[in-house]
C-alpha cells in the first residue's frame, strides 16, 4: 500500500499559520494540558559543538488522535549569526500509525510562542490594557506585537533591545503595520515602567526586568528564559506577581525565572498560582484585582508545537498545499 506524507516548508507555514487561529488553538491546547488530555515528554537536549543543542520534544494530542515530535537544533552563537535554526515536526495518526506530515519547525515555533503568550494575556491582563513593552526586538518580539494586538486594544508600544538598530526597526515596522505610537527605549527600565503588558523575549542570562519597576496591574509574559541557569526577571518580580505557567512540571525544571528564586529560598513550587489552562477552563481565578501583577512563565512545551503543526496540516489539506511524498 502506498504511503503518502505531506511536506510543508517554512514558506507554507508562513502562509497557513494564521495568528488568530493559532491563539485559539493554543487556548484549547493549554486547557487540554491542564485537564490531562495530552501527553508531554520533557525536553531532551544533547550538547553539540559550537554551543548548539540538539533537542527532542515529543507529545500526543489525545482527542485529535495525533502524536509528534519537534526535532530541532537550538543554535549556538556561531549558528545564530549564520541564521541557522532548523527543525521539523512529524505528525502521526495514532490510530493508523501513518506519518501524515512533516512540518517546518522554525516557522511553527515562533508563531505558537507568541500565540501562547496572547492566550495567557487574554486571560490575565487587564481588559483596558493599552500599553505594551517588548524586550527583545527580533522576530519573536515582532510576533508578540502582532499576537498581543490581537487580544488587547494596544495604542502605545515601548521597545528595547541591546541592539539599537533592532529597536528602531521594530518601532518602524509596528508603526506601519499596526498604527501604534512607538517609543525607542534606551534602557529596559524605560520600556517597563509605564507598560500594562510586558513581554520578555531576550537571550539574556541575567534579569532585564526588576520588580520595583512594575506598575500596579501590569501583566508579564516571561518567554526567553528556557534553561535553569538563566533568567530574564529578578526574584522581586516573581515575589510581587501571581505566577501562572503553561505546564508546571516543565516550568519548575527548565526556567531560571523560577528555578533560581526557589534555590534562593525566596519562592516555592506551592507559591505558583497554577497552570494557565485551569484559568482558561474557568476552574481557577486569574486576575483578582486591577492592581494585581500577573506573570505567565512560558517555558514552551512540545504539545504546543504539535497542535500548531496540526493546524498547518489541516489548512494545507483544505488548500492542497505542500509537496506530497510517496513512500
Amino acid at each position: 500500500m502506498e504511503k503518502v506524507t505531506r511536506i510543508l516548508r517554512e514558506s507554507d507555514v508562513a502562509e497557513l499559520l494564521d495568528m488568530q487561529q493559532c491563539i485559539d488553538v493554543m487556548d484549547r491546547t493549554l486547557r487540554e494540558v491542564w485537564a490531562g488530555q495530552t501527553v508531554n515528554l520533557q525536553r531532551d537536549m544533547i550538547p553539540q559543538p559550537a554551543g548548539n543543542m540538539f533537542a527532542i520534544m515529543g507529545s500526543s494530542l489525545t482527542a485529535q488522535q495525533r502524536a509528534g515530535c519537534k526535532v530541532i537544533v537550538f543554535p549556538g552563537q556561531q549558528a545564530k549569526m549564520a541564521g541557522s535554526s532548523q527543525g521539523i515536526i512529524p505528525i502521526f495518526d495514532t490510530q493508523t500509525g501513518r506519518l501524515l506530515a512533516i512540518v517546518d519547525g522554525e516557522g511553527v515555533t515562533g508563531v505558537r510562542t507568541a500565540a501562547t503568550s496572547a492566550a495567557a494575556t487574554r486571560a490575565l491582563a487587564r481588559e483596558d490594557a493599552q500599553t505594551l513593552a517588548i524586550l527583545g526586538a527580533g522576530r519573536i518580539g515582532r510576533l508578540h506585537v502582532q499576537a498581543i494586538c490581537a487580544v488587547r486594544a494596544i495604542k502605545k508600544l515601548y521597545v528595547w533591545d541591546i541592539a539599537e538598530a533592532a529597536t528602531a526597526g521594530c518601532c518602524d515596522w509596528a508603526q506601519k503595520e499596526f498604527g501604534l505610537e512607538t517609543v525607542r527605549c534606551q534602557t529596559a527600565q524605560q520600556a517597563v515602567v509605564d507598560a500594562d503588558i510586558i513581554c520578555t523575549v531576550t537571550q539574556a542570562s541575567e534579569p532585564v526586568v526588576r520588580g520595583e519597576w512594575l506598575k500596579p496591574g501590569a501583566h508579564i509574559n516571561a518567554v526567553g528564559a528556557c534553561a535553569p541557569q538563566v533568567r530574564e526577571v529578578d526574584t522581586a518580580t516573581i515575589q510581587r506577581s501571581s505566577v501562572f505557567v503553561d505546564w508546571a512540571e516543565a516550568a519548575l525544571r527548565d526556567t531560571g525565572d523560577l528555578v533560581l528564586p526557589i534555590r534562593e529560598g525566596a519562592f516555592t513550587p506551592d507559591s505558583l498560582a497554577g497552570e494557565i489552562g485551569a484559568v482558561l477552563a474557568g476552574q481557577l481565578p486569574g486576575r483578582r484585582s486591577r492592581d494585581e501583577i500577573t506573570l505567565f512563565e512560558s517555558v514552551g512545551i512540545a504539545v504546543e508545537d504539535l497542535a500548531a503543526a496540526q493546524l498547518v496540516y489541516e489548512r494545507a489539506q483544505q488548500q492542497n498545499r505542500g509537496a506530497l511524498f510517496t513512500w
